[in-house]
């Protein structure tokens, strides 16, 4: 290298760090499939959330969101109400009903607030009210309903009767 002009020196380390970054890039999948201890996801499943006018599961959500869509069509407000159904049991046998109700007055910076029932006989119990974001169901259970990961890193678990956050509150 004796005797290289300055800018040609400049331009065979720009080569050589190329050349190593796009060698390291290549081997980065490899690396990640064989390294012992690289960090997995656990697998989770997201709660579906859609419209389903006139349906049954619609009338049960508006029948159990009564009082918040009667507030809001007194403000001249009109909720889209989204519905989905999930296991949260391998022995689950009663339907697991999941609700958010959308609009500008019921929706924040955090986004819409959804809501979780259970079935139980005639009558709905709720299981968690009012968390903001998406919601994934875990592999991971306690007392027998599985543990729910709200905005991909706030756990909630089932103490039995309803889900509880694991995060420390302030």
């Amino acid at each position: 290298m004796i005797g290289l002009h300055h800018r040609s020196l400049r331009r065979f380390n720009l080569v050589v760090a190329l050349t190593a970054i796009s060698t390291l890039t290549s081997l980065l999948p490899a690396m990640a499939k064989t390294a012992p201890h690289a960090y997995r996801a656990p697998s989770t499943t997201p709660v579906e959330l859609t419209a389903h006018p006139g349906t049954e599961l619609d009338k049960q959500a508006r029948a159990l969101n009564a009082d918040l869509l009667d507030d809001a069509a007194r403000h001249h407000d009109q909720p889209i109400i989204l519905t989905g159904t999930a296991r949260l049991s391998p022995r689950q046998k009663e339907t697991i009903l999941f609700v958010q109700l959308q609009s500008y007055r019921l929706c924040g910076s955090a986004g819409c607030t959804t809501s979780i029932y259970r079935k139980a006989g005639n009558d709905w119990e709720t299981l968690l009210d009012s968390v903001n974001g998406t919601i994934r169901i875990t592999r991971r259970y306690h007392n027998g309903m599985a543990d729910l990961l709200i905005n991909g890193n706030d756990r909630w678990v089932f103490d039995g009767q309803h889900y509880q956050d694991t995060l420390n509150s302030p």
